[in-house]
Formats: C-alpha cells, structure tokens, sequence
C-alpha cells in the first residue's frame, strides 16, 4: 500500500467517522465513535517513542477529519462558532502536550480540547439519558394534510 492511498484510507475513515459523530450529536447529542479516536493518549506517546510514524499519521489524519466535522457542525448549530483550522506543525505539539498530561484519555476528548481551546464549539460528551417511552412525541402537522395530525 503506497503513503497516498494510507492516507487517502484514514481520510474517508476519518471523514466517516465525523459524518457518525455528527448524525450521533443530531439524533442523541451522545457521542458514538470508534477508530483511531478511541484509542489512549499514552498510545500516541508510545508511537511517537517507538518511532512508528504510520500510526501517529493516521491518528494525526482522524484528528483533521474530526476537525473538519466540528467545523461543518458549529456552523449548523443554532449559534454558529468560527472554524478551527490546525496544520499537522500546529497540531501535532498540541496533541503531544495534552497527551503527556492526560496519558489514560482517548484521543478524541484531547482533540476536543484542543479545538476548544482554539475558539471552536463547546462539546458536550456526556451520555445523556434516552427520554422516557412514555413520553408522547410532539405531533407535527404534514404539509400535504392540512388540519390533521399524524397518527
């Protein structure tokens, strides 16, 4: 497998990955993800102290990816927030600090501190309770029938 095509690979996993987010945060406001962002910050030292280049790329990818859907996401939020933009020279010393500090996190809650302390959205990752089954769903008129509720 050549750079390119590893590369290419771990930015539509990426991708993937925050158009899941994104659909998890809209539907449940829950976050829901798997890949490299689940993995330990003390994974990302070892890589770095092993030398093993190719995982940190494809971590440093999933974290560009996970940006980028933070980014579409504010914007579609009711209070838009400024997009964040982080090259891999900026990133990768952010990622290494709060990792050091945070060795038993998962990367994903160190990219979103990072794009918070960058001027991105608050993100809220606690699991919140489903709602109840026995609380009636709001009824909402169909366009096509006017005066009647759906049943």
């Amino acid at each position: 497998m050549t750079a390119k095509s590893s590369a290419f690979r771990a930015c539509l996993l990426a991708g993937l990955a925050c158009a899941a987010l994104q659909t998890s945060f809209a539907a449940a406001r829950d976050v829901k993800l798997s890949g490299m962002g689940i993995r330990k910050c003390s994974e990302w030292g070892q890589w770095k102290e092993a030398g093993n280049g190719e995982a940190r790329a494809t971590a440093l990818e999933w974290a560009h990816g996970f940006i980028a859907g933070h980014n579409v996401y504010a914007r579609s939020g009711a209070q838009p927030a400024s997009s964040v933009v982080a090259d891999s020279k900026v990133l990768i010393p952010l990622i290494d600090t709060y990792c050091q500090k945070n060795p038993e996190s998962r990367l994903f809650l160190g990219v979103i501190s990072i794009v918070q302390s960058l001027g991105g959205a608050r993100v809220n990752v606690t699991p919140q309770a489903p709602a109840s089954p026995t609380t009636p769903m709001p009824l909402t008129p169909r366009p096509d029938k006017k005066g009647e509720q759906p049943s």
